[in-house]
């Protein structure tokens, strides 16, 4: 399954369209993939590797490793 719901009812301005970043870093927040599964009760690696070829992906300016 590659489907997610994400709960934003305590969010009060977000509309169709907004951005929404599920892993990775946005202004000063950042969520990791190891929060992430913590928060889901597994492993990074699992979170990661469920994420399909469907899900559009933006890939901004990082460190180079």
């Amino acid at each position: 399954m590659d489907q997610m719901i994400v709960d934003v009812s305590r969010l009060r301005s977000v509309k169709v369209g907004d951005e929404a970043v599920l892993v990775g870093r946005q202004g000063r927040d950042e969520i990791s993939a190891t929060e992430l599964a913590a928060w889901c009760g597994t492993i990074p690696w699992e979170v990661l590797t469920a994420i399909t070829y469907r899900v559009r992906r933006v890939y901004r300016g990082g460190h180079a490793a």
